[in-house]
Formats: structure tokens, sequence, C-alpha cells
């Protein structure tokens, strides 16, 4: 069995080398922000810093995923693909797809008194910023295909079951 190499650095030193158990499929991967919490509105989508980077073997990348948890409370991820030569800091492209806002919060909502009395009060969705936020997947980069450029009336020719057939329409 050949090993790959997957290798992780802090850009901050705060951050979270992700991690996971040998029978997961997906590396956690945590928020790492300066603020005591970070807020995001019914609708809207930010990037959330990870403080790390990463290096992968060639022929790999790491697909980022949303976890049960984040997912379960409305949390989306907007884009997804960390590319083997990208060396840069991990943003996540997180959405709110709630009518409330959803706060991530560095501390327990009980230590902030004003705060949390706002929180309860205004209703927002509390994620813990010690919780893994989403999961990064490796998957393999399919480098095997050859491209052409042909007319779609030469693709309309190429043998299919479906076809034109549109949304719907392979009755599943």
């Amino acid at each position: 069995m050949d090993l790959k190499n997957l290798f992780f650095a802090k850009v901050k030193e705060n951050a979270v080398i992700p991690s996971k158990e040998k029978w997961n499929a997906g590396f956690d991967i945590y928020p790492c922000f300066d603020e005591e919490y970070m807020i995001i509105k019914p609708f809207e989508t930010v990037l959330i810093p990870t403080g790390i980077a990463s290096s992968i073997d060639e022929g790999y990348y790491i697909q980022i995923q949303e976890r049960g948890s984040s997912g379960g409370k409305g949390i989306k991820y907007s884009a997804g693909v960390i590319d083997s030569s990208y060396r840069g800091e991990w943003f996540l492209a997180t959405t709110n797809t709630n009518k409330k806002p959803v706060i991530i919060l560095k501390k327990n909502i009980d230590d902030f008194d004003i705060l949390s009395k706002n929180i309860i009060n205004e209703g927002y969705i509390v994620y813990p910023y010690s919780k893994a936020l989403f999961q990064g997947i490796i998957h393999s980069v399919h480098n095997e295909f050859e491209t052409s450029e042909i007319s779609f009336d030469e693709l309309k020719q190429i043998s299919s079951q479906r076809g034109e057939g549109r949304l719907g329409s392979s009755g599943k």
C-alpha cells in the first residue's frame, strides 16, 4: 500500500489542525478568528478563517462538506474544493440558510451577560466555536480524460438513454 502525503500547517498560532478517526470519511475543520464571536445574518454568506493551510499529493483534492451538526442548524458550505496546489489559508464559505442570525461563540453563552440575553431574546442560532464547523473529504483528481470540443449536433448523435430530457425526465 503506497502511503500518500497530507500536510497541515498553522497559519495562526491558535488554529486547530484538522483530524479524523480512522473509520470516518472527513477531517474535522474548525473556525479560527480573533473576535469573541462571529454573526452570520440570515441568508448571508461569509468567509470564516480556519488558521490552517495544507499540501496534499498531486492527484488529490479536499472537498469541504457540512457536518451533521452544522447542516442540521441550517449552516451550509457554499463552495468547496481545496486543490493540491493551494498553499494559502483555508476560508470556509459559510451560508446561513435560516431566517434567524447564526452566532459562533468562543465562550459559553452563560459567560455573556448582556449578549446572552440578546441572543435568547432575538432567537439567535448558537454554534460553539470549539466544535468543528465543516469536514474535509479527500478525493482523487481524474486526469485520465482527454477533452475535445465538438458541435452540439455531433454531441446529440452520441447514444444516450436520457438524451435532452430535463429535470424530472428520468422518472426517479
